[in-house]
């Protein structure tokens, strides 16, 4: 059964290669599902047209080397192909105001849905079921774990907005009440939310792993803190 249906995803007939393109499209979008919750730019019809791109591309591939009795080079279009989905992927990082770096995995995810595309359109439907699979637990469920951790490191970056007056204060909670060290302290050129404010950001090293937003907390207990978030 497995070796008669890799022999119809090898063939190069318009039923194969219809099946081949639906199958990328209907994966692809999928697993744009999961970036389309979370409201990113790239989403459910990004990612089901790279995944269809990349499959018809590499049918393209195949079917010009079938032509040319194997002189074309199979390899050069998949290979372009995934050079050109870094450039997309590249689009959507953006570092924000604050420092922080956004896209990173959504441009991983375009590139491997790519290859996922690439294999889908090779007539490996087996393989790319397998890295559907795979994209979807780490999307789903190591999203989950990363938070974890993320949220219970050592080190963490702080972004406050205060009053002057109470900068003594934050660096007082900091290093004496809490017993953490200061790792670096600069002061930001944005428009805080409250006029007259100054902000900072702030490296802390706590010493040991603790849940970051205990940290917050008690900093947003201080008089004078008007707004404060962890930041990377």
């Amino acid at each position: 059964m497995l070796s008669e249906m890799q022999g119809f995803f090898e063939e190069m007939s318009l039923l194969s290669v219809t099946v081949r393109l639906i199958l990328a499209t209907m994966l692809g979008s999928i697993v744009g599902i999961e970036r389309a919750n979370k409201r990113y730019a790239a989403g459910i019809r990004t990612f089901a047209l790279v995944c269809l791109g990349s499959a018809l591309a590499t049918v393209t591939g195949l079917y010009f080397a079938a032509m040319s009795d194997g002189a074309a080079d199979i390899s050069r279009i998949p290979s372009q192909l995934l050079c050109g989905i870094g450039f997309l992927g590249a689009g959507t990082i953006i570092v924000t105001d604050r420092r922080q770096i956004k896209g990173l995995t959504t441009a991983a995810g375009l590139w491997v849905t790519a290859s996922m595309g690439i294999a889908i359109g090779a007539g490996l439907p087996g393989p790319a079921l397998v890295c559907f699979v795979l994209i979807l637990i780490t999307n789903y469920y190591m999203h989950y774990m990363t938070r974890y951790v993320e949220n219970h490191t050592r080190t963490m970056g702080l972004y406050v907005e205060l009053e002057r007056n109470t900068v003594p204060e934050l660096l007082d909670l900091i290093k004496n009440k809490s017993g953490y060290k200061i790792e670096s302290m600069e002061r930001r050129s944005e428009t805080p939310i409250v006029e007259g404010d100054i902000i900072l950001r702030v490296e802390i090293d706590m010493g040991r792993r603790i849940k970051h937003s205990i940290i917050i907390n008690d900093v947003m207990e201080l008089e004078g803190i008007h707004y404060a978030e962890e930041i990377a």
